[in-house]
């Protein structure tokens, strides 16, 4: 615990924006609307870049950005069908600031996670967005851990558990609205 708060005491104002953007990926996962999904996914986004880039993580701070930008797009233009492909323009201007910034393994881990959440963030469905935002989770904790982002760390280990909770939470409600919708029919058969 102790080097945990050393860390958070070498680089204050890194520390500050770190923890806005630990307290954003708490409360993603609750959300159940698309809409309030991406409006946290933007302050993550735009947190986490500004923590990234105190720390000289610059892998970390571009993808955030960039990630924070399609957030901020998503938001604002809804479920609008054009921006499913628009979106995906954001992946090949990732590819050059991961280049531009290569160092090796966290760049990589770096790249994963962001085009896994920024594929999610495409998908109308609120499921497959879970599905996509947890899959980039391991990639996003071997970056933090690479580059000793502590709060995004902590952040990224809190808002897995929470965000596995609450797909179970949905896929669960699924099922069962998907066998209160089946059960009169094999009623009336």
């Amino acid at each position: 615990m102790e080097a945990f708060i050393e860390i958070l005491q070498e680089n204050p104002a890194a520390s500050a924006f770190g923890v806005l953007g630990l307290a954003s990926q708490m409360i993603w996962p609750v959300f159940r609307a698309h809409r309030a999904i991406m409006g946290a996914q933007f302050a993550i986004g735009s947190s986490y870049s500004a923590h990234y880039a105190l720390l000289e993580a610059w892998s970390g701070a571009g993808v955030a950005g960039i990630g924070a930008t399609q957030s901020a797009l998503a938001f604002l233009v809804g479920e609008q069908p054009w921006f499913r492909w628009a979106g995906l323009l954001f992946l090949p201007v990732v590819a050059v600031v991961c280049y531009a910034t290569w160092i090796g393994l966290p760049t990589v881990f770096a790249f994963a996670a962001v085009a896994l959440i920024m594929i999610g963030r495409l998908q109308r469905n609120t499921l497959r967005l879970r599905i996509f935002l947890l899959a980039a989770s391991p990639f996003a904790l071997g970056y933090d851990i690479l580059v000793g982002a502590a709060p995004a760390l902590v952040g990224g280990i809190l808002s897995t558990v929470i965000a596995a909770a609450m797909l179970v939470r949905e896929i669960k409600a699924i099922r069962e609205s998907a066998s209160i919708g089946a059960s009169p029919s094999r009623q009336s058969s």
